[in-house]
């Protein structure tokens, strides 16, 4: 299947400062993508150039067969047939919010705007607001005007530069899942930048992570979590904590939690050296056996509880444990290891992901 958009070798700067070093990616009609990474990693400037506000210093931006940005020519913004979504929603405040939605159609009828504005404010659920103004709304209100509003010129693509961040936790994760079944419904593809990783899996199909000015990775979101490349791809997509070991003979892992065997093969060769990243749902607190520790502090979550541990050899880490709180600080305990798959980085060839 043929991308809807690719992008090679974006490289982009401000003054001298290289923000973007070389950024590779595609994605598909219907697809929708996301670039997770730090504060500052150039999430934005790769939108703001799919957009057309900035132009390249390097490489080539195509939607479908079309070069539209390069180093030497840039199709406007207004002429992309994208839509986009802002962090602060960027709605008139002096206009109603049918009007708001209604400011981009160009060359429509009255009758056809009206009909439009109508069938964008269903989709997003305020079929009966459209009269009001933007600060009479609550702010989860006004993210679904501003997705109306990105929607309602039947764009190819639509970008998301953080559109939920001023958004409370359950509010976010409620119109991240609804935002993907609007997308879904109307086969829209979308690419959106935030920093939050649970948003990205939310909302993908496809996910990028960021650093450095490149894409480190490119995959599912189960990719990511369960397969990444790098110790720093694994510790943005999943808290955790590295821990190093050798392969012994018997094919378990020696490192400071024990030898460590697992219920599926690492695929790394005997004597070699190893890296493990574990989750603290990977880690369990035990009576009897472990490596011993002393509980520092705990934190009830509701069905879990997360305990942080300092272990004989000073290092701390965090267990993760299900039902209600069951041990007081300060009682000692052994730290042993459930992991069903454990994620492994070596410089050994690594025979089985």
């Amino acid at each position: 299947m043929a991308a809807l958009l690719s992008i090679e070798g974006l490289k982009c700067a401000y003054q001298s400062q290289t923000v973007l070093a070389g950024v590779n990616l595609a994605i598909a009609e219907g697809e929708i993508a996301c670039l997770l990474g730090p504060s500052g990693c150039g999430k934005t400037t790769v939108l703001r150039a799919i957009a057309g506000f900035i132009t390249p210093q390097d490489g080539t931006i195509m939607l479908g067969e079309q070069t539209i940005s390069d180093a030497s020519h840039v199709v406007p913004p207004e002429k992309r047939g994208m839509g986009m979504v802002f962090q602060d929603y960027a709605l008139f405040p002096h206009l109603s919010i049918a009007d708001n939605i209604a400011f981009g159609l160009n060359g429509l009828s009255r009758q056809e705007k009206r009909q439009r504005v109508s069938e964008v404010l269903e989709l997003v659920e305020l079929p009966d607001l459209s009269e009001r103004y933007p600060h009479e709304l609550s702010g989860g209100q006004q993210q679904r005007v501003a997705l109306a509003r990105a929607l309602a010129p039947n764009p190819r693509l639509l970008l998301m530069d953080e559109p939920f961040s001023n958004l409370d936790t359950d509010l976010r994760r409620q119109l991240s899942q609804e935002v993907r079944d609007i997308l879904k419904r109307r086969g829209i593809a979308a690419i959106m930048v935030t920093h939050d990783q649970q948003e990205a899996f939310t909302i993908s199909d496809s996910i990028g992570i960021l650093s450095a000015g490149r894409v480190q990775q490119w995959g599912t979101p189960e990719d990511l979590y369960y397969q990444p490349v790098s110790p720093e791809v694994a510790a943005f997509v999943g808290k955790g904590e590295l821990f190093n070991g050798r392969v012994n003979e018997g094919l378990a892992v020696e490192t400071e939690l024990g030898a460590l065997e697992f219920a599926e093969p690492l695929g790394v060769d005997a004597g070699c050296d190893v890296q493990l990243f574990l989750r603290p749902g990977d880690l369990y607190l035990s009576r009897e056996g472990g490596v011993p520790g002393e509980i520092l502090s705990s934190e009830f979550q509701g069905n879990l509880t997360a305990y942080r541990v300092r272990l004989e050899n000073g290092r701390e880490v965090e267990v993760m444990e299900q039902g209600l709180k069951r041990y007081p600080n300060g009682e000692r305990l052994g730290v042993r290891v459930a992991a069903h798959r454990p994620v492994v980085f070596s410089s050994c060839p690594i025979h089985y992901r």
